[in-house]
């Protein structure tokens, strides 16, 4: 969840729980709006070297790319994101919500 700066901009972003977004039915994005969707996969590791059990992303990198590009291609705002910076919140909310990554072999 982001909170708009007063002057433009963005805040720093903050994992809240899930709640309903009040919305204007007249809002053009529901009749116009584009999507762009880049599933980020999680997995815990099976290795027997992790005492934890590691939670994983599956190439985040190259899941970076993908967005990038399908945003570009749909001409959308925003498209030269931190790729670095959106895969520390993609992990952090993982981490967060680690008890949805499931767990044992060929799951995520």
């Amino acid at each position: 969840k982001k909170k708009k700066k007063k002057g433009g901009g963005w805040g720093d972003p903050k994992i809240a729980p899930t709640q309903n977004l009040s919305i204007s039915p007249a809002a053009s994005s529901l009749h116009y709006g584009l999507q762009c969707f880049e599933g980020m996969k999680a997995y815990r590791s099976l290795s027997n070297d992790n005492d934890d059990n590691d939670l994983l992303l599956f190439r985040p990198d190259l899941n970076m790319a993908r967005l990038q590009n399908s945003m570009s291609r749909l001409s959308m705002p925003g498209s030269d994101f931190d790729s670095d910076e959106l895969i520390k919140c993609i992990q952090e909310l993982v981490r967060v919500d680690e008890r949805w990554v499931p767990d044992g072999e060929g799951y995520s």
